[in-house]
């Protein structure tokens, strides 16, 4: 591989994996009992992008049960959490 061909390969890596990031963080939030009352926490189960015709594309995480509603929040740290 030249110089010139692994300079190509890693532009388009990393061009790729900027696509690939979802713009959204899909979470839903889970309300459980505990000793002293009630504890709410949000629980991701997927990630959304804008699609190029203004539609959000939303892929769930394995399979989900979905009761009430889901949240999508900006997708702004790399952990993508």
């Amino acid at each position: 591989m030249t110089n010139e061909t692994q300079n190509q390969t890693e532009e388009t890596t990393q061009t790729s994996e900027d696509t690939n990031r979802p713009d959204y963080i899909v979470k839903q939030y889970r309300v459980t009992k505990v000793e002293d009352g009630w504890k709410t926490r949000k629980e991701r189960i997927g990630a959304a992008w804008n699609g190029a015709n203004g539609a959000i594309s939303i892929r769930l995480a394995g399979t989900q049960i979905i009761e009430g509603d889901m949240h999508l929040f900006p997708s702004t740290e790399p952990s993508m959490d």
